[in-house]
């Protein structure tokens, strides 16, 4: 269902020497602000770039960060608002991307203070998703705008640079929209992808190798 086309092994080999600082999700999650649900909507009040803990009725409890960017772009020759919403957690992606137009054109005739405008929010289905870190292209495919975040890419989040991440949402009717994730959220990463929250993932697999290992 979901692939992940290639992450370099530059990025990979940084994560075992940054990594090892950064604190367990475990530890920082009665420190943390909390949020009621992990949905993405078009009027959300959340504290973005911000790690949280979540307690989500239908997911359950999990750590995370909510990002948000808005600019104004171009969509089939009209001028429009988007704003591209997502939320970064050790399992998953997940992105929101929202364009928003205004049709002052329907409106009664001779009205020239205060016109009348209607609003629309058209939501995109994101089926893929890249994330450009420095020289590297993460490429992800999902379903539902939900992108299954595995090892190897939880490692390149980890040891991204601090700095503004671009990305670009693919729609499923191969809409490109082109965003960028703030430092902020970046930042946070390096505890939701660190070293601690990877091997608590895969705890199975660490015993495994142990065994073999003896």
């Amino acid at each position: 269902m979901f692939k992940q086309l290639f992450v370099s092994l530059g990025a990979v080999s940084i994560l075992t020497m940054s990594a090892a600082i950064a604190p367990a999700a475990d530890d920082i999650e009665t420190e943390l602000a909390s949020v009621e649900s992990a949905a993405l909507g078009i009027d959300s009040d959340l504290p973005w770039s911000e790690i949280v803990q979540i307690n989500d009725p239908f997911e359950g409890s999990f750590v995370g960060v909510f990002d948000r960017h808005s600019f104004f772009g171009r969509l089939l020759n009209t001028s429009v608002r988007v704003e591209v919403q997502s939320l970064w957690t050790r399992d998953y992606i997940r992105v929101l991307s929202i364009v928003r137009d205004r049709d002052c054109l329907s409106q009664p005739a001779g009205v020239a203070i205060s016109p009348r405008c209607s609003e629309f929010n058209n939501a995109r289905n994101i089926t893929r998703l890249l994330i450009k870190i420095e020289d590297d292209v993460i490429e992800m495919t999902g379903q539902g705008s939900t992108f299954s975040v595995s090892d190897r890419v939880a490692a390149a989040l980890q040891s991204a640079p601090d700095e503004v991440i671009k990305i670009r949402l693919i729609s499923e009717n191969g809409e490109t929209i082109d965003s960028e994730i703030g430092k902020g959220t970046v930042e946070a990463w390096k505890t939701i992808y660190g070293v601690e929250a990877i091997a608590g993932c895969y705890p199975d697999q660490s015993q495994s190798q142990s065994q073999s290992q003896s």
